[in-house]
């Protein structure tokens, strides 16, 4: 069942995500997709009611899937936003067992919370992929009473599938590269508290974070870049690119105006670049030594 416009779904759907989440369908991976959702807003200036219409809707479809998509297990989750001047667009896509067309249709089916996503989203759809599985579509409308709801950012650079070869509990896509600080921070706290960080150490991820998006913003091969977390044991491991070859020698003499050192070199057990293909990748990784 669909209440979707075909001729503005094939608008915001031409366009490149502006960020593309990927992850398991496990019910704590909403604060994940939460936080993603509360990091482009802050990019965004967003509305706050177009915010919580966001996060309620797009937890409702990502809590279908953890719920029903795969009755054996986890299995991957996506979601993909797009900001364009028709509003914002998402799509929650699963490969689970897929829900038959007239299932769609009834209200009833505990968990598909479809009556919510209908009554918060401006337009929406249910569909099946050719490849099997789920798609829950929803666009929210970036206006009100004429006055816009949100920054529309610069068009999101192509996706060149360069996320692909990235694994771990969280696998990210963002453009344009403004968007990555606050992105990439919810993401990475969001981690490190389910690995149990200390309050210490958990400061720390904001510093680190925080270093690694500046030197994104200037070593970043295009407007977009992918990143990848993977938390566990009070241990967190961060890979980010791609980033130009040769940039990471900034980073050797990278300095604060007082001369102290990055927080990359000073508050993380591992640093080191990755050479792919004509690029670099830059991999991190955090450790919460206490007893």
């Amino acid at each position: 069942m669909s209440t979707e416009s075909p001729s503005i779904r094939r608008a915001v759907e031409a366009a490149a995500p502006t960020v593309s989440l990927e992850l398991e369908s496990r019910p704590e991976t909403l604060t994940l997709v939460r936080g993603m959702l509360a990091g482009v807003a802050e990019l965004l200036a967003m509305d706050p009611e177009l915010l919580d219409d966001l996060k309620t809707a797009v937890s409702e479809a990502c809590n279908n899937v953890a719920l029903h998509a795969y009755p054996t297990g986890p299995g991957s989750l996506a979601v993909l936003l797009s900001s364009t001047k028709e509003g914002i667009e998402v799509i929650v896509r699963d490969h689970g067992i897929g829900i038959a067309e007239h299932e769609v249709a009834d209200d009833r089916i505990q968990g598909v919370g479809l009556q919510v996503i209908r009554a918060l989203s401006t337009q929406s759809a249910f569909r099946a992929p050719k490849d099997g599985g789920t798609e829950v579509w929803m666009l929210f409308a970036g206006e009100r009473d004429g006055k816009p709801l949100f920054d529309v950012p610069e068009p999101a650079a192509p996706d060149d599938g360069w996320s692909k070869q990235l694994t771990g509990d969280a696998v990210v896509s963002v453009s344009p590269i403004e968007l990555l600080g606050g992105v990439l921070g919810r993401i990475s706290r969001a981690l490190a508290a389910t690995a149990r960080f200390s309050l210490d150490r958990f400061s720390d991820v904001y510093l680190v974070t925080d270093a690694i998006s500046a030197h994104a913003s200037t070593a970043s091969i295009s407007n977009r870049i992918a990143f990848a977390i993977t938390a566990g044991g009070r241990q967190m491991s961060l890979v980010v690119g791609p980033l130009k070859e040769g940039s990471g020698i900034a980073l050797d003499t990278q300095s604060r105006e007082d001369g102290s050192r990055s927080p990359l070199h000073v508050l993380t057990d591992e640093l080191e670049l990755i050479r792919a293909g004509g690029s670099e990748m830059l991999q991190v990784v955090m450790i919460d030594h206490r007893e």
